[in-house]
């Protein structure tokens, strides 16, 4: 969930910039600073998906192995494995001059002249391309192996075929989200102008803009044991609330609370 959010809190500021800022132009260090910031926690939110999809694939799948991997391992992977990556873009990223794109008459385009010069793609973005792709290539073959598992162990149980299927469906809706599978969903579409390009387009953008919102609404606010927690927390909380109100009100009443005074408060109430 922290990727989700630095990744689009990034996003959100190079666009200020761009947009906002006419000093985009002469600020190029701020403006590198965003884009190599915007890039690395991209990148390690597809890592986190793909350490969510192997550790799920550990649990299912390698039962016995599961317990070998640490939390240290996982974080190495989730955070260092970008920085890497990231690292050899950027040494790489200082020794390619990009221009940007001109118009019939040799001048750059208006759009292109006032965006940042590390926002120009270039054929070096692959050093951080890749690997996300990589990673979703990952969680794709861990979905198969998952679901697999588990359609024959519900084949096992003593259920209805189509009960099994409705579990098996379920499951996969709520893994695609979880392991990114919906980038390789909209990875491709048409360019064109025509009306099912802008219905792709619009339909790319909410399914990757709640991709985030669709993982804590499962794995969060719809999970039993979270909302034991919080049930739990709150009824303690009330408890609590109602023993120190009764406290004070009885304090209120007679400073000795004894069997006699117990009684003749309840007396008096009646």
């Amino acid at each position: 969930m922290t990727t989700y959010i630095l990744s689009a809190c990034s996003w959100i500021l190079n666009l200020a910039l761009q947009n906002w800022s006419d000093e985009a132009q002469q600020d190029q260090t701020s403006c590198m600073i965003l884009v190599i910031c915007m890039h690395y926690f991209y990148l390690t939110n597809f890592f986190w998906m793909l350490v969510e999809g192997l550790y799920l694939y550990m649990l299912v799948v390698e039962t016995f192995t599961a317990e070998n991997i640490k939390l240290k391992v996982y974080t190495t992977i989730g955070w260092g494995a970008p920085a890497i990556f990231i690292t050899i873009w950027v040494v790489s990223r200082c020794f390619v001059n990009v221009m940007p794109s001109t118009g019939p008459d040799g001048l750059a385009l208006a759009g292109e002249a006032k965006m940042c010069i590390w926002m120009h793609e270039h054929q070096v973005d692959w050093i951080h391309k890749a690997p996300a792709l990589a990673g979703l290539a990952l969680n794709l073959f861990f979905l198969v192996r998952i679901m697999w598992v588990l359609i024959t162990k519900l084949r096992s149980a003593n259920t209805l075929e189509t009960e099994q299927y409705r579990k098996a469906t379920k499951a996969l809706l709520v893994l695609i989200p979880l392991l990114g599978i919906t980038n390789l969903l909209v990875l491709c579409g048409p360019s064109d102008d025509s009306w099912f390009a802008y219905s792709f387009d619009y339909a790319r953008a909410l399914m990757l803009s709640t991709q985030g919102f669709t993982v804590a609404l499962f794995y969060c606010f719809m999970n039993t044991e979270v909302r034991h927690a919080i049930r739990y927390h709150v009824e303690r909380w009330k408890t609590g609330r109602n023993i120190g109100g009764g406290r004070r009100r009885g304090a209120s009443y007679s400073k000795d609370w004894s069997p006699r005074s117990r009684t003749e408060s309840i007396r008096l109430t009646v």
